[in-house]
């Protein structure tokens, strides 16, 4: 393997993730790619944040700097430190045409990436709440939304719809799932989402309501685990949620009889290695564990998560994961794993 040429590890500890660059030019950045880990308030332009902030009029919270705490370039001390943007992000928009004015946005910024499809994530409820309508509504106006934009850079796009741990997390899904029963099942919706803190726990009913919605819609299920929690979470999710994809699942890497579980299952590992290292997920005093997944026959695939906070995009993970030890022959292959674990049909 072609040691790289530079060190994303020592470039983490001592400066910004701006720094990264390929490996190898123009092969590399010419991919076409494919996105299936990309939380959508995540992938929002600062200037168009910016725009609409002002034309909605909304007064930043007390203390927060749009230039300090939007951006995450160098690691944070904790996971509630990484979400600071957040407290921005759920803001907005609260007007229709701002929504169409960020998919604009968002699908400019992935197709500069070559992104050829994507999976964007959404946490539907807060935009029914800004935009004082129904979720039902909400789910149509972001299905519209997103299609347009997505059409317009010529992106095939799927939605995956989030739910937080917490104790309203069976109320929350019930609510989505109504959402996508009262428009008809739309096939736009591919997959559901369980994100929020890993030690916060969850109604002893949620499980079965993911399993139940894969079973009667077809829905795909992806679900947040062992990135600042325990491996056992990576574990919880596989036999009791019945994943089909784990985000992060950095902890599973220290697991042998885990690695063993999520390869005999072909259950696929979403790896975000900036945001790994910028959510201190994974140390900077340690090897990433996609070396661990690809050793052990742990199918994985390379996402960027929240790619404007980063300030960097797919192209840049990839290269990440390079400085991590894979080959640049492999980051050819990430295109055709990306469409095997993909939610959306047309592209198996």
């Amino acid at each position: 393997m072609k040691k790289p040429k530079y060190d994303v590890l020592a470039t983490l500890g001592r400066t910004d993730i701006r720094t990264v660059e390929w490996a190898e030019e123009p092969a590399a950045s010419s991919f076409k790619r494919g996105e299936l880990h990309v939380h959508m308030n995540g992938a929002i332009p600062a200037s168009t944040i910016r725009e609409i902030l002002e034309d909605e009029g909304t007064v930043l919270p007390e203390g927060f700097n749009f230039r300090r705490d939007m951006a995450r370039l160098t690691p944070c001390s904790s996971l509630a430190e990484y979400l600071t943007p957040w407290k921005i992000l759920r803001l907005f928009p609260k007007k229709r045409e701002n929504l169409d004015r960020l998919s604009y946005s968002v699908f400019g910024s992935l197709a500069e990436y070559q992104v050829d499809f994507v999976e964007l994530r959404s946490s539907l409820l807060y935009l029914a709440t800004l935009q004082q309508c129904s979720p039902a509504q909400a789910l149509e106006r972001l299905i519209e939304s997103t299609g347009e934009a997505a059409h317009h850079h010529g992106i095939r796009r799927g939605l995956i719809l989030t739910v937080t741990r917490g104790e309203y997390g069976a109320v929350n899904l019930a609510k989505l799932l109504q959402a996508f029963e009262d428009l008809g099942r739309p096939k736009d919706v591919v997959g559901l989402d369980l994100a929020g803190d890993e030690e916060v726990s969850y109604p002893t009913e949620l499980p079965s309501m993911f399993r139940d919605a894969k079973n009667r819609f077809g829905l795909g299920i992806t679900i947040h685990a062992g990135e600042t929690g325990r491996a056992e979470n990576v574990r919880s999710a596989v036999e009791v949620f019945d994943a089909d994809r784990i985000g992060h699942g950095t902890a599973a890497g220290k697991d042998p009889n885990l690695l063993e579980l999520l390869a005999d299952r072909g259950i696929c590992v979403e790896v975000c290695p900036i945001s790994n290292r910028l959510t201190g997920a994974v140390p900077p005093n340690e090897a990433h564990p996609i070396q661990e997944f690809r050793r052990h026959g742990v199918p994985f695939v390379i996402c960027s998560d929240n790619p404007a906070i980063h300030q960097n995009g797919l192209a840049e993970d990839q290269a990440a994961a390079m400085a991590e030890g894979l080959s640049i022959c492999e980051m050819q292959l990430q295109y055709g794993i990306a469409k095997k674990y993909s939610f959306i049909e047309e592209l198996i």
